[in-house]
């Protein structure tokens, strides 16, 4: 009897256990994601910062700086983080490699101690060592879930970029040195140097890294890649009117890398829909910051490059990417490595033969954009069948989904 009495106690004290532990993981990812979106905020307050200060000549080299930058941080991130995740049985306990410390230091060095708008060279150096900092501290720091350290890092960056902004519109020489060195407290801030090993960041399964890493290169090498593109053929206008509209429909890029870096480390757990809320609540942001005025606020003479059709389909090409990331993921814990890297070479020629033959026929960036969300349909198409023949845990998720569509009578 006296168990009887206590039983209703316990399972009340345990579904409440369940509750708070439910919400502080929900917590967790919002606080996470949330952090994540200070990583775009770097490139965003840059263009910024240059609209203000620098010749139109030097905006548009800045646009191909940033996207080689985020180019080379992809490749680096991949051959670190992303073949570890994609190994089956590898430890996934990371930390910042001391060399990637080092160069983000350089490169916020030659920034800081450099003029308030730098050779061309200098620009280039540091926007890679800084935006490769950013990115793997980032994506280190979403893998192993310290949450409050992210938080702390993110907080930095957002500082900066809005001291940096304010300096920039009284046209203050300091504004590019304020911009750097908060970009290096972000990642010194995420840098964790154990000492009982030196942190090299060697993968443990060097055939693999480099799959991972090859099939980043293939597919990362679009933006660049069309960055230049219209830069020569539209000119500096042009280059960076597109790099505004990649940076800000880029705000839900940290979104679509949190839902992939989870789903590799930990597998799919019911969490893509919280992501899918906190993109829409991202995507609405983005829009009605558009409507009310504040992008051009903040990035000044260089918003009116933008159009709002290709915001608009830009934010769709983005959705497509999210909607992505689950059968990607399931491939890769699959060990399916190499199947992707063809996947990605496949999309790489769509992105590429769209994007390209678009500019040509339309001579508009918003055509680019166009040519993106096609090219990300026919990707996901292609993934998704992919993921349903070659990755056992989707066939069954999506077999089973199937099924329950199907009336009772079918399903006997």
């Amino acid at each position: 009897m006296t168990e009887k009495t206590r039983m209703p106690g316990s399972q009340g004290v345990l579904s409440h256990a369940r509750s708070l532990k439910a919400e502080k993981k929900h917590l967790h990812a919002v606080v996470q994601i949330v952090a994540g979106l200070a990583l775009n905020a770097f490139p965003a307050a840059f263009i910024a910062v240059f609209a203000r200060v620098a010749p139109i000549d030097r905006q548009g080299f800045l646009a191909v700086c940033l996207a080689i930058g985020a180019y080379v941080a992809q490749l680096l991130c991949a051959f670190v983080v992303e073949s570890r995740l994609a190994t089956p049985g590898a430890d996934h306990s990371l930390s910042l490699p001391w060399w990637m410390a080092l160069f983000s230091v350089i490169s916020g060095a030659v920034l800081i101690s450099g003029p308030t708008v730098p050779l061309p060279a200098v620009l280039m150096i540091g926007v890679i060592g800084l935006m490769s900092g950013l990115l793997m501290a980032r994506s280190i720091g979403v893998v192993d879930g310290g949450w409050k350290r992210e938080a702390a890092a993110a907080t930095v960056l957002l500082v900066a970029c809005l001291v940096a902004l304010t300096l920039a519109q009284h046209h203050n020489g300091h504004c590019l040195r304020v911009l750097a060195l908060g970009a290096l407290m972000a990642i010194l801030a995420r840098y964790r140097p154990r000492p009982h090993r030196r942190d090299s960041g060697i993968p443990p399964d060097i055939r693999k890294a480099e799959w991972v890493t090859g099939e980043t290169a293939v597919v990362g090498v679009i933006q660049p890649a069309l960055t230049s593109i219209i830069l020569v053929m539209l000119g500096p206008a042009a280059s960076v009117g597109f790099r505004v509209i990649s940076t800000i429909s880029g705000a839900l890029e940290p979104i679509i890398a949190y839902a992939r870096f989870r789903q590799l480390a930990h597998g799919y757990k019911g969490e893509f829909a919280h992501v899918a809320i906190i993109f829409a609540a991202g995507m609405a942001v983005i829009l009605g910051a558009a409507l009310l005025g504040i992008w051009s606020l903040i990035f000044g003479p260089a918003w009116n490059l933008v159009t709002v059709v290709g915001l608009l389909l830009a934010c769709l090409w983005k959705v497509l990417m999210l909607l992505n990331t689950v059968p990607f993921a399931a491939l890769r814990r699959a060990g399916k490595t190499a199947l992707v890297f063809w996947f990605r070479c496949t999309s790489t020629i769509i992105y590429l033969a769209l994007g390209v033959a678009f500019l040509l026929i339309c001579h508009t960036t918003t055509a680019v954009f166009l040519a993106f969300v096609l090219a990300q349909m026919l990707t996901n198409l292609l993934y998704h069948y992919g993921a349903k023949r070659a990755a056992a845990n989707y066939r069954l998720v999506f077999n089973a989904a199937g099924r329950d569509k199907r009336p009772p009578s079918q399903n006997v």
